[in-house]
């Protein structure tokens, strides 16, 4: 029996029986293509850009055939006549689970059978793939646009909203601005060079599942938190499960053994924890190719406004073999009250 990540064909059909079922399908998918579409600066994010074309849109109309729900990203097949009349497979890709999983959605939020028109950036290799930016009723009827809409599913309520927020140590959100680089990178002839030889379609590692190290690790935009735990703050990243500890009272005699995270170092200055990383083996910079040494500087600046209610952060990185000059990224987070830290459970389809 046909599988749609958790959906079967029988128990999907069983329930589209009932008369009202295709009309709440339709008012789903308006709020479930906005909640997994990522905004243009978001989708560089695991080489997306890279493979999707948003100056080249395409639109294609069919009948969805299976359904994927799963991250880093999300997944639909449409099943779309080409001018000789037979059924040809369009591959659909859109944001990740853990969002629509924010709004309350579940895996029977999409019914197998149902006829959409999929509109969204064209794939760089010529192939039936669109990245998600609106979905449309066969009539042209338009169901939603890009952007990004949220809830109170699944948060937390009460007293443990406040007890669970005490300065930086609470759960961080996009606050509207992704990273973004200050200048663009200046690199090397050397790193020039490696990067040429990036293969997106190959040689991404997330394709994999394999998570990135640092500062990669934390530039993403999905929600983070950090934890008081005495001489050290841990810090949880949705974003491929990842747990980072960045040690307050560190002695320069202690041992380090050089990781992906490699080892932080934290302190206070005023309201902004100052973070210095040093010791990581991972050899990639970002999402697209630019090579990285372990020779690696890694400084982040995470300043609270005065509310508490916002976190700017600075990354600084120098790598002198790869970096003519330094490269510096900032963004803004926000605190919403009861956001919860997800499992991320990548899944390679």
């Amino acid at each position: 029996m046909q599988e749609t990540g958790g959906i079967t064909l029988s128990s999907v059909h069983a329930a589209r029986r009932h008369g009202s079922r295709r009309a709440r399908d339709l008012r789903r998918w308006s709020t479930l293509i906005v909640l997994s579409v990522l905004p243009a600066a978001a989708m560089a994010h695991h080489s997306t850009g890279a493979i999707f074309d948003r100056s080249r849109p395409a639109e294609v109309e069919g009948t969805v055939a299976a359904v994927f729900w799963r991250n880093p990203h999300i997944g639909l097949t449409l099943l779309v006549e080409n001018e000789a009349g037979e059924p040809e497979e369009w591959e659909i890709e859109g944001g990740t689970y853990n969002d629509l999983m924010r709004a309350g959605f579940d895996t029977e939020t999409v019914a197998v059978g149902d006829r959409v028109r999929v509109v969204g950036a064209s794939s760089r290799r010529g192939l039936n793939e669109i990245y998600l930016s609106r979905v449309l009723t066969p009539a042209g009827e338009e169901l939603f646009h890009a952007g990004v809409v949220r809830t109170n599913a699944g948060r937390l309520q009460g007293s443990e909203e406040q007890s669970a927020a005490t300065g930086i140590f609470r759960v961080w959100v996009n606050g509207g601005r992704l990273h973004r680089l200050r200048e663009p990178l200046s690199l090397t002839p050397a790193a020039e060079a490696a990067s040429s030889d990036w293969d997106p379609f190959n040689d991404d590692p997330s394709h994999r599942c394999q998570a990135p190290g640092m500062p990669n690790a934390v530039l993403n935009p999905y929600p983070m938190a950090f934890e008081d735990q005495g001489d050290r703050i841990v810090q949880r990243i949705e974003e491929w499960d990842a747990v980072r500890t960045i040690h307050m009272n560190a002695d320069p005699a202690d041992p380090r053994e050089a990781s992906p995270l490699g080892y932080s170092v934290g302190r206070w200055d005023g309201n902004t924890l100052v973070v210095e990383t040093t010791d990581v083996n991972y050899p990639l910079l970002d999402d697209s190719g630019t090579p990285m040494s372990p020779a690696v500087n890694v400084v982040e600046r995470y300043t609270l406004s005065g509310s508490d209610t916002r976190l700017d952060l600075e990354l600084t990185v120098t790598d002198p073999p790869n970096l003519a000059e330094p490269a510096v990224w900032v963004a803004v987070w926000a605190w919403e009250p009861g956001v919860q830290i997800r499992p991320f459970e990548c899944t390679v389809r």
